[in-house]
């Protein structure tokens, strides 16, 4: 065969749609397998609007309303203007569920010991049909990121106690 006719030669088709074809493969799994890999990235919604996010798994049962759970944290605005944070308090602070904001709450019952967490909630979740206190800007979520330090197993009624006891001595006229 001539080059010439090499030229005129009808091309294989079929070699050209399966080459496109596996190309288009190629380019779905990949695009699954980001979807998939991405999935840490998309917050889990809860029912009350809790927006959750476990960055680091921890280890051990989540925390329950026995339990108290020293923390770092970090709470921020939409702006990401930083409310509070436990620095602000001299490091990691105890926690018991009893004590901290209903959507607080809602996500300690998500965490483990050792593990990291990013959520937020609208204001309702934390203040109920109250106005926000001071500092806190209106209408903007509140972002928290938070590690768990350490779970205390039936702390609570302990870290209550301990609270009670604070508050007591600190009253005018207490005994020191």
């Amino acid at each position: 065969m001539s080059v010439a006719e090499a030229a005129h030669r009808p091309a294989h088709r079929g070699r050209a749609v399966a080459l496109w074809l596996g190309f288009l493969i190629v380019i779905a799994a990949g695009i699954g397998l980001a979807w998939i890999g991405a999935g840490s990235l998309r917050p889990v919604v809860t029912q009350s609007g809790l927006e959750f996010r476990t960055i680091k798994s921890g280890t051990g049962d989540p925390i329950t309303r026995a339990d108290a759970a020293l923390l770092d944290y970090i709470l921020t605005a939409d702006d990401g203007t930083v409310i509070d944070s436990s620095q602000n308090h001299g490091g990691a602070q105890p926690f018991a569920m009893d004590e901290v904001f209903p959507g607080f709450a809602e996500a300690m019952t998500r965490m483990q010991e050792g593990g990291e967490y990013r959520f937020s909630m609208p204001q309702s979740l934390a203040f109920g049909d109250s106005p926000a206190p001071p500092g806190f800007p209106k209408g903007s979520k509140l972002n928290f990121e938070v590690r768990v330090q350490k779970v205390v197993r039936g702390g609570a009624a302990l870290l209550r106690q301990q609270m009670q006891m604070q508050a007591q001595q600190q009253q005018p006229g207490a005994p020191q």
